[in-house]
């Protein structure tokens, strides 16, 4: 959806960031996790993009993509977090759980008969908090301190 761009470039900023960082093990493996997660998200991202939204398996292929992503939520929350990067694991968590929701919620629209807006509208909430919870994160691998910008709010 309109996180295209931020895709495209967390790639570049990826490379950069997990190329100048120490040797430990575990560490190196959650930055190679985590860019594998990105690298998804961008496909899905791409794949939901192209959709012909005329064609009659629009609905499947974006709830086959709505799947995937939220399986690839579902992974990175369950990554075993190194110290360094600690405070992400509760983002984790969260954005994962959002990224469910929401993808429950797009099933239950778009599976329903009529089309049910208002779980469409909700689930679209769920999705963004789920997709500001990942740009938190990638902030934070930059060693940049997000700004929590509605995070109180929204977990409320």
């Amino acid at each position: 959806m309109k996180y295209r761009t931020f895709y495209l470039l967390f790639a570049v900023f990826i490379l950069l960031f997990f190329g100048g960082c120490g040797t430990d093990e575990e560490l190196e493996q959650y930055k190679s996790d985590m860019e594998t997660f990105y690298a998804e998200l961008s496909g899905y991202d791409n794949r939901i993009n192209s959709i012909d939204v005329s064609s009659e398996t629009a609905v499947p292929e974006l709830l086959a993509a709505l799947d995937g992503m939220k399986e690839h939520f579902s992974w990175m929350a369950s990554l075993k977090v190194p110290e360094e990067f600690a405070v992400v694991e509760d983002l984790a968590l969260q954005a994962d759980e959002y990224m469910a929701d929401a993808v429950s919620l797009y099933h239950q629209a778009y599976e329903s008969e009529p089309f049910d807006g208002t779980a469409a509208q909700t689930a679209h909430v769920y999705y963004e908090r789920a997709n500001k919870r990942a740009v938190y994160i990638l902030a934070i691998l930059h060693g940049e301190l997000p700004e929590e910008d509605g995070l109180e709010e929204e977990t409320e």
